[in-house]
């Protein structure tokens, strides 16, 4: 090897065994001894999200959303989270704002913009029959 290349070489490994010259690695494993919560969290995330498809299978009316405080997940009717959805509560898969239970038990019910219902207005609404 060239002499500069052997010094380069020779001051990266006196750096790297773990004496008091290697700033970057002493800084580097406080940053991960900082992040590991946070990462383990991330990983546990996202373990929920991709098993969710075991758990609920493909044609399950149900669908997990994860809580505003990014821990748990509540599980709901499709229909009940899009509804939800609606009313701005939910954004990707995730609470926007934690809604109560008395707003998530009224996300149950459909609204007069659903289902026959709302087919019936829809035709009276084009037709001007606002009976």
């Amino acid at each position: 090897m060239a002499p500069r290349i052997q010094e380069k070489d020779m001051a990266m490994r006196a750096s790297s065994d773990g004496s008091e010259g290697s700033e970057l690695v002493k800084k580097l494993l406080a940053q991960t001894e900082e992040n590991r919560e946070k990462n383990e969290r991330i990983v546990q995330r996202k373990t929920l999200a991709n098993d969710q498809a075991a758990i609920l299978g493909p044609f399950d009316q149900s669908v997990f959303i994860l809580n505003s405080d990014g821990e748990n997940y509540t599980m709901l009717e499709n229909a009940q989270a899009m509804r939800l959805k609606r009313r701005g509560f939910i954004k990707d898969k995730r609470f926007v704002t934690q809604p109560t239970e008395e707003e998530i038990n009224f996300a149950l019910e459909p609204g007069d913009d659903e289902g026959l219902d709302g087919i019936v207005n829809a035709v009276r609404g084009v037709f001007g029959n606002k009976q």
